[in-house]
């Protein structure tokens, strides 16, 4: 794939397999902009399922400034699995933290990034001191995965063959309920592509594993200072529970983009920048 539309004019492309596990690879895209900036590298790490195509011109922007490490994680069928593996928030932390070893920033300034599930994925390691960024930044965090009894159900059920037969229902469900199509169509057919190319395997066995999961437990454990992007509008995103996280959390700040497709804006990187500056973070 041709990644010269998802960045600046004149940024290096690099793109590599890198082995966290000795069972899993997972594919990273290397931004660097073409002029160095007081900027610290970016580890980017988006949602569940999310394909690169729905942060085109958020990573446009970005490499304007920043060096990107955007990684795939291992439910998605970029990965490299020799055997397919368990699909946790906790061992996609682990995979996190092993590529933050691989490209060398285990002990230097970053930046960790992440999207809904990738967002909840860095503040677990956080709290369980597997990542020490120098600032997370975090889209529509999950606190829960609040995923419906009966999508749980029929992806229990359902043989991997089957899939494209129920998949229309599921874009229509999401649609009903968990879409703002008046504010927010963009939303719709984002996911709707995700779950067009979706690895329903690993989609399966991670959404079994993620309905167990709860961050509201470890909140406390959270001492790193956090800049995070939700919306009232986003309803696949609980605003609520994220606005109480943030109140918990010392350092944390809050900025309501109102929906999720100005999360995923360039002016959500207007706004990341705004904050680095007003907090005067890396001179």
């Amino acid at each position: 794939m041709n990644y010269s539309d998802y960045c600046s004019p004149g940024t290096k492309i690099q793109t590599k397999y890198i082995k966290v596990t000795s069972e899993i690879q997972l594919h990273e895209i290397h931004f660097t902009p073409k002029k160095i900036t007081k900027y610290p590298p970016i580890i980017f790490i988006p949602g569940w399922g999310s394909f690169i195509q729905g942060w085109k011109i958020v990573l446009r922007e970005m490499s304007k400034d920043f060096e990107i490490y955007y990684i795939e994680t291992r439910e998605k069928s970029s990965a490299k699995h020799t055997k397919e593996q368990k699909i946790s928030i906790q061992n996609i932390g682990d995979d996190i933290s092993k590529a933050v070893q691989l490209n060398n920033l285990e002990n230097k300034k970053f930046i960790a990034l992440g999207s809904s599930m990738g967002a909840t994925v860095i503040l677990d390691a956080i709290a369980e001191n597997k990542l020490n960024p120098s600032v997370a930044v975090l889209i529509g965090p999950n606190i829960e995965f609040n995923i419906p009894r009966f999508l749980i159900i029929i992806l229990s059920i359902t043989p991997v063959q089957f899939y494209k037969v129920i998949r229309p229902f599921a874009k229509w469900y999401m649609k009903k309920k968990y879409i703002d199509m008046e504010s927010d169509s963009k939303q719709y057919h984002k996911y709707s592509y995700v779950l067009d190319n979706i690895h329903f395997g690993r989609t399966r066995r991670s959404a079994l594993s993620f309905k167990k999961y709860s961050f509201k437990d470890k909140i406390d454990k959270i001492r790193k200072r956090i800049l995070v992007f939700s919306g009232k509008k986003d309803i696949l995103h609980n605003y609520e529970q994220t606005l109480d996280m943030v109140k918990r959390i010392e350092n944390a700040t809050l900025v309501n983009l109102e929906t999720n497709d100005r999360t995923h804006s360039a002016e959500m990187v207007v706004e990341m920048k705004a904050y680095l500056k007003k907090y005067n973070l890396f001179k």
